[in-house]
Formats: C-alpha cells, structure tokens, sequence
C-alpha cells in the first residue's frame, strides 16, 4: 500500500504534523525517503517531529529527539501472544508522559508494559495497571541486584 505514491504523500503529511512518532524498527523506513533507519530517524527529527521512540521486541526501545538520544533493554520474559504488546507500549508512554515522568522513565515504563502484555494471550488481556508495572519493574531491578551479588 505505501507503494502507492498518493498513500505515502498522504502519510507523509501526517507525519509532518506529528509531535511523537513511535514505529517498530520494521516499520522505521515505510514513512522515510532514506535507505537507512540512521538517516531515516535523523530525517523526521529534522522535519519537525519532536520524539521518535523505536520500538525494538525482545530488543528493547531507543529514543531520539533533536537534544537526546538513547536505548533501554528489554525485560527477559516469556512470551505467550505478542497481540496488542505494541499498544500496550505506546499507552503506558503517553500515560508516563502526562504523569510528569522524564523520557528515561516513561520508556523503562513503556518497556515493561510491553514485556507484561506478551505474557498473556489476547489484545486486552495484556493491559496493566501502573501499580503491577511498577512491581515487575522493582521485581526485575531485585534480580539484576542479586545475579550481581
């Protein structure tokens, strides 16, 4: 479909009026002129898009804005249906966002919202409240500390 030059023009035009725009890695090329998601990523910055928040799975997520850029791991579970994780993700960042956290703890929230909604089947299903994301947060910090020790 986006190789339809109407769609990607009309896409296109949206993304110009995006102040957040949060594709998976697979999808960080579909809206962008450029060969690389570097250069695709440092384009949309360029044309007035103030957070690009790349989704990685398993990977992760990486965040870029014009003053900031950086990468947060993901959390080790065990995935049972990744339906709806993306959403999940995205939620929990703009949720974060209004609550007043900075860009480093919305995305550790994002993060983990995502890695709790793989963990259930079904879209819905996989929603978490902000008291079980932060217990599975503090469940994971404890982990980390004692693999360490």
């Amino acid at each position: 479909m986006l190789d339809i030059p109407e769609m990607r023009d009309a896409l296109h035009f949206v993304l110009e009026l995006t102040d957040i725009y949060m594709p998976s890695e697979g999808e960080v090329l579909l809206l962008s002129p450029h060969s690389t998601p570097e250069r695709a990523i440092a384009g949309f910055l360029e044309e007035g898009v103030k957070e690009v928040i790349v989704k990685r799975g398993n990977q992760g997520a990486s965040y870029y804005s014009a003053n900031e850029q950086f990468h947060v791991e993901s959390y080790p579970v065990e995935e049972v249906d990744p339906t709806g994780a993306g959403d999940c993700f995205g939620g929990a960042w703009i949720a974060c966002r209004q609550l007043g956290f900075d860009v480093h703890r919305a995305l550790q929230y994002a993060n983990a919202c995502g890695a709790l909604a793989v963990t259930r089947r079904g879209p819905m299903e996989g929603t978490s409240r902000l008291a079980e994301i932060e217990a599975f947060i503090q469940r994971h910090d404890m982990s980390i500390r004692e693999a360490a020790q």
